[in-house]
């Protein structure tokens, strides 16, 4: 009898257990679907449909590809092995590659991580201006983000400018390629690729991936240098996610127009710049295996540092930055007309003729991006410093030479990054404005100059108390002071804007 109980109520259990666990399930479904469109419509912000398909589907997609299975039958020969194995090899590129966009995991998560680390670290300066050229692109475009590479920062800053515009795709490298990295990104609609990887079979199946997600309108973010610079200067383009994304136009059943965005960041101080500038010295400039990813990750190591050290200085002493940071838009490109001008047939050249089009393509759109970065105050200082070559320099002197500089720069149509820093001075110059009918022209451009003269002495400021910091220059007795064996940091941030005042 007490068997048969025992038994009854194991089996009500397991049936309670199974409603139970069913109900609850569909409860956290329900939660999660409202929350995420709650969190869409809290950021105003576009969610391409594909990008929340499901990874079976994507996966069935990518097997249907005739180029994938003929260069998977031509792997199974090379490597003499079975196309049985060869298709395992396939789906795990494609389980590696892909990834699961979260809307939650972006902008309960990501976005509130970034925008609290970001903050912390930088003043983050977000300028209005800077988003109406990608405010007029047709909504019928599929858009990519084309940016220059300054630091592993540029994936968090970049999506946190953007987060009220768009959910961005990124292509990331191998440094994210370890727990917990690979999840967060993944989550975050970032797919995984292998840079310098050289196997065919590979590197069809991101091909046909780039080119599924770019005919199904995924938004995507890449950098073109193939890595980060590490002198400062923007890096000679490399072409291969580019031309793949530029193949999708050979389908005649996609007519939309891909347009691309130059997309241009700049940092008072970049996290990473010292092991980028040592391995200049004579470390090799792409690292392998373990050393790779390790310096990949030296952003990771640095943020907890700061922010723990911020955080001191928050309690006892107030918050020490590590100055501005921004990114800037250029005119987005249309490929449409871009072919349409330059080179009509580039889809009907033999492939290395091709790949030459592409190329000239790809250092067209970084020009474009050279040409909107954003001038921080540590750039500008470093290099009105070294064009002026003395190791100690009157402050007033560099005062006046960053004022020319910065009016050079205003005529290029350059831009100058201006932060709360500056609010009281813009409004001065504003009241100057709206009472120019009253005065003479005389007092107007006096008043004018006056205030051009305090920029610059705060823009000074601002980034000497960041070198400061680093121990690389000082004020002392109204002079400018360098530590001669740190020059090579000033290059690096004048290198950001040098191409400004050369033919680039």
């Amino acid at each position: 009898m007490w068997k048969n109980i025992a038994l009854i109520t194991l089996v009500l259990f397991l049936i309670f257990y199974v409603f139970l666990r069913k109900k609850l399930k569909k409860y956290g479904e329900e939660l999660v679907k409202r929350s995420s469109i709650k969190a869409i419509r809290q950021f105003r912000v576009r969610v391409e449909r594909f990008k929340l398909t499901r990874k079976k589907y994507i996966k069935f997609q990518l097997l249907k590809e005739v180029e994938i299975w003929e260069e998977m039958n031509n792997y199974a020969k090379e490597n003499n092995i079975t196309r049985e194995e060869a298709l395992d090899r396939v789906e795990s590129y494609i389980d590696e590659i892909l990834p699961f966009f979260n809307v939650l995991s972006y902008y309960k998560f990501g976005y509130v991580l970034a925008k609290f680390l970001l903050n912390l670290v930088y003043n983050v300066v977000i300028d209005k201006e800077y988003f109406k050229p990608i405010t007029k692109i047709p909504k019928n475009s599929v858009v990519i983000y084309i940016m220059n590479h300054r630091s592993n920062a540029d994936y968090l800053l970049v999506s946190y400018m953007l987060a009220e515009h768009i959910a961005l795709s990124f292509a990331v490298g191998e440094w994210a390629r370890i727990w917990p990295l690979e999840y967060v990104f993944k989550s975050f609609g970032s797919y995984l690729i292998r840079r310098k990887y050289r196997e065919r079979l590979y590197h069809k199946v991101l091909e046909k991936y780039i080119q599924l997600i770019s005919k199904n309108g995924i938004t995507q973010g890449i950098f073109i240098e193939g890595g980060l610079s590490r002198d400062g200067r923007i890096r000679d383009t490399k072409i291969g996610l580019l031309d793949y994304i530029l193949l999708t136009k050979k389908d005649p059943d996609f007519t939309k127009d891909l347009i691309f965005v130059p997309t241009a960041i700049n940092y008072d101080r970049v996290l990473e710049d010292l092991n980028l500038i040592r391995e200049i010295g004579g470390a090799e400039p792409e690292k392998r295996g373990i050393k790779k990813i390790l310096s990949g990750l030296a952003l990771i190591v640095k943020i907890p540092k700061v922010v723990i050290r911020n955080g001191f200085y928050y309690i006892f002493k107030g918050v020490r930055k590590y100055g501005y940071t921004s990114v800037a838009f250029g005119t987005p490109i249309s490929l449409d007309r871009y072919i349409e001008e330059y080179c009509s047939d580039i889809f009907k050249l033999p492939r290395k003729e091709r790949l030459a089009e592409v190329k000239k393509f790809a250092d067209y759109v970084m020009k474009r991006v050279a040409v909107v970065i954003p001038i921080t105050p540590v750039p500008l200082l470093s290099y009105a410093i070294l064009k002026d070559g003395r190791n100690r320099i009157p402050e007033i002197d560099l005062i006046q030479s960053m004022t020319d500089i910065k009016n050079e720069l205003i005529a290029k149509d350059a831009r100058i990054v201006m932060g709360n820093d500056f609010l009281d001075l813009m409004k001065e110059k504003q009241k100057i404005e709206d009472m120019e009918d009253d005065r003479t022209m005389e007092l107007v451009n006096f008043e004018y100059g006056v205030i051009e003269i305090e920029e610059m002495q705060k823009t000074m400021d601002l980034a000497l108390e960041v070198l400061s910091l680093r121990k690389i220059a000082k004020k002392k007795k109204k002079e400018i002071r360098l530590n001669t064996d740190r020059m090579e940091v000033l290059e690096y941030y004048s290198n950001s804007i040098i191409h400004l005042f050369e033919s680039f």
